[in-house]
């Protein structure tokens, strides 16, 4: 019922939009935490402030705080997604720079300065369009998934288990055949959706349960 520019606060009881109203050109991905929303898109200002694709937004006023990782790369640079973990936000997408540091498309950054950590696991592909699409956090692990053949220090077909301590990818492989776009964490399964005829060692159409364990696709 307002006018609000890709991005806002709706009242989980009335369904209307409350006045908080950052304004933002693109919006792709959210996490809230704390006192902050955690915004990721396609945008060069957002909530007052220039901001490159990544901000920090007030839960109360809307404006931009001064945490500024400042995603970077060309024309197509984006963040698609992000999950906040401990005194991180883990970070994915299609940029070069991020909190200061060259970084190939996914990263952590420290939830107080602003600044990438030390943790690269470093997403790479076969073309331009090579990008971390999700991700989520569970134990010890960042579970990616995207459109990449390489991270962590191996070749890993557009999904991944990266640790969290080495930003290494562990032996979990299902080895997807095209795109992820979506994955979610719930028990021992990994639940996988995007643009594959084929995951974990079988035929699946698009969404898939992955053995959090073994990397295989599971009977559903």
């Amino acid at each position: 019922g307002q006018s609000r520019s890709n991005i806002a606060a709706i009242d989980i009881t009335t369904g209307l939009a409350t006045n908080w109203n950052p304004d933002v050109n693109g919006v792709s991905t959210l996490a809230v935490s704390g006192s902050n929303v955690y915004v990721g898109g396609s945008f060069i200002t957002i909530g007052g402030q220039s901001r490159s694709n990544i901000a920090a937004i007030d839960i109360t006023t809307g404006l931009a705080t001064d945490w500024d990782p400042n995603a970077s790369s060309d024309d197509y640079a984006s963040v698609s997604t992000l999950a906040v973990s401990g005194s991180n936000v883990y970070v994915g997408g299609h940029f070069t720079a991020i909190g200061g540091k060259s970084r190939s498309n996914i990263a952590a950054i420290d939830i107080s300065t602003g600044l990438a950590t030390d943790w690269n696991p470093n997403a790479s592909g076969d073309n331009h369009d090579t990008s971390v699409n999700t991700l989520a956090v569970s134990g010890s692990n960042v579970y990616v998934g995207g459109d990449f053949t390489a991270i962590g220090g191996k070749s890993r077909n557009y999904i991944a288990a990266i640790d969290i301590t080495t930003g290494l990818a562990t032996d979990w492989n299902p080895n997807a055949i095209y795109t992820i776009n979506t994955l979610a964490v719930s028990g021992s399964n990994v639940y996988v959706g995007g643009w594959f005829p084929a995951i974990g060692g079988q035929s699946r159409n698009y969404i898939a349960a992955i053995d959090i364990t073994t990397g295989l696709a599971t009977d559903w």
